[in-house]
């Protein structure tokens, strides 16, 4: 926008790009669906269509691009009434607007569209959409089942994207008529035939490839609908579809844009799970390998203790832990009738009384060593008692450890001697 003096202008460029932005992204003109008349009817040999839509009073350009248009399947002529959807742009140079088609419809699918939302609103209102009823899918089914027609490209699709991806799977194929009247009861039928037990199906896809949008028609009709919702194995809906979004892909556990990809959705890569198993051994062989070594260790630790050398080494220990608690208490003893001797030097005319308590504390001294001598296994020994140990080294505490013919060793107080079990009398 220039501006003089007093006075501000826009230049025609510039306001026809302003109208331009304010039109383009107003929402009551795009994404819009236009019923009119076709007429001035022109296909340009860029591939472009050129047309007029008209009502009983007025009119509106209209262009729908190659890019768009190359999947119609219908062509277009004077005077046919149509349902047009796409927005409303505007070509600067001109400063004229039109409609840009994206897509095309004959008029009379307002009405099955009309249909399908009412049936939408009703089924949905039923739950039969609910993600409550969703069935999760198998992370490596061995089975799947395939509902579409034998002879399309869709099965085809499913089953070399499903081998390509996991040669093992097993495939079964319900052949169903995927268009016309009889399609929505052979499709429901092949579904629940799938759902038998004796097929023994891990996994259902169903659908076709793509089409018009009364070649998916099938897939809105409610006994297709609520056999997708029905089915009590996991289920996916794989139509080839653009811009209609299919009721059936509501009632599925999954909705795949195309067969192929459905294939994919349902089986996984064999390499990628084989790779992954192979990480897990490997991880799994390092832990037990780790906790085999320090299991090993600790194992080695335990016998490498002198005690295990030697079995000796317990009574030794014993008799250690016996001779040092009786020099403690002769120590003590003694330490305590020096200490009392000296109080009563000290004190007159106690000579009596100090012979009396000295002669006391003897005694209690003598008896605290017969007790610390009887319970000392070398004590024992030396009254004629001995231990016998059979070739292990092991003590025989028992008859029953022993039977004629057996070598044994006899541990005596000063040294040892082999012998040989005569005979074996059990005492009652």
């Amino acid at each position: 926008m220039e501006q003089t003096a007093s006075v501000s202008f826009y230049t025609v460029a510039e306001i026809n790009v302003l109208i331009k932005s304010l039109v383009e992204n107003n929402p009551h003109l795009n994404n819009i669906w236009v019923k009119g008349e076709i007429y001035n009817l022109t296909y340009h040999s860029s591939g472009h269509i050129y047309f007029t839509l008209k009502d009983d009073t007025s009119t509106v350009s209209a262009v729908f691009f190659r890019y768009a248009n190359k999947n119609l399947k219908f062509k277009l002529e004077d005077g046919m009434k149509i349902l047009a959807y796409g927005g409303i742009t505007l070509f600067e140079k001109r400063g004229s607007y039109q409609f840009n088609v994206i897509q095309i419809r004959p008029e009379g699918i307002g009405e099955l569209q009309k249909r399908i939302e009412q049936l939408r609103k009703r089924l949905s209102e039923e739950g039969i959409f609910d993600k409550s009823r969703k069935i999760g899918l198998p992370f490596l089914p061995k089975r799947i089942g395939i509902v579409t027609s034998p002879t399309g490209a869709a099965v085809r699709d499913i089953i070399k994207v499903a081998l390509r991806r996991y040669p093992n799977i097993e495939i079964i194929i319900a052949p169903a008529k995927v268009q016309g009247e009889d399609a929505p009861k052979s499709i429901a039928t092949a579904i629940k035939e799938l759902n038998k037990p004796e097929w023994m199906i891990d996994l259902i896809i169903a659908g076709r490839g793509g089409g018009s949008f009364e070649d998916l028609m099938p897939f809105n009709e409610e006994i297709v609908v609520r056999a997708f919702a029905d089915s009590k194995i996991p289920i996916i809906s794989a139509v080839g579809h653009q811009i209609d979004h299919p009721l059936c892909d509501d009632a599925a556990d999954i909705s795949a844009p195309t067969p192929s990809a459905a294939a994919e959705i349902a089986v996984p890569v064999k390499s990628d799970i084989v790779d992954e198993i192979e990480y897990f051994k490997i991880r799994m062989s390092n832990y037990i390998t780790r906790i085999f070594s320090q299991n090993k260790i600790s194992l080695q630790n335990v016998v490498s203790k002198r005690v295990f050398k030697n079995p000796f080494e317990i009574l030794n220990m014993r008799q250690m832990t016996l001779s040092d608690v009786e020099n403690r208490m002769t120590y003590s003893m003694k330490n305590s009738v020096s200490v009392m001797k000296e109080k009563f030097l000290k004190i007159r005319d106690i000579h009596q009384l100090q012979k009396k308590i000295f002669i006391q504390k003897r005694h209690d001294f003598e008896l605290s060593v017969q007790k610390i001598n009887s319970s000392s296994p070398l004590n024992i020994m030396s009254k004629g008692y001995s231990v016998v140990f059979d070739g292990n080294k092991s003590v025989i505490n028992s008859i029953k450890k022993v039977k004629p013919g057996d070598k044994v060793n006899i541990k005596f107080i000063d040294g040892t001697s082999g012998a040989v079990i005569d005979s074996v009398i059990k005492e009652k």
